[in-house]
């Protein structure tokens, strides 16, 4: 999963590099994982992929990238989208 920043409400630069397509399926994806978190019951999960869904919606940069990823780990998660 990419960092993805504000951008008027636009995929960031970031999220740019990846067709719309690629950002769509992200989104899909996570609402995937929040499904079966629900099913689950895992308060923990639902409430990390619903935070992270609502930034992404948003164009902000994800939270759990943000909070768990160091800058080192976030540039060559960046770099090595493009391959």
């Amino acid at each position: 999963m990419s960092a993805l920043k504000p951008n008027d409400h636009q995929p960031s630069a970031v999220a740019t590099k990846r067709s719309m397509s690629d950002y769509e399926q992200l989104l899909e994806q996570l609402n995937k994982v929040l499904v079966i978190a629900k099913a689950n019951g895992n308060k923990l999960f639902i409430e990390n992929i619903e935070r992270d869904i609502k930034a992404l919606e948003a164009g902000e940069e994800s939270p759990i990238i943000k909070e768990y990823l160091t800058p080192e780990e976030r540039r060559l998660n960046n770099s090595t989208e493009g391959n």
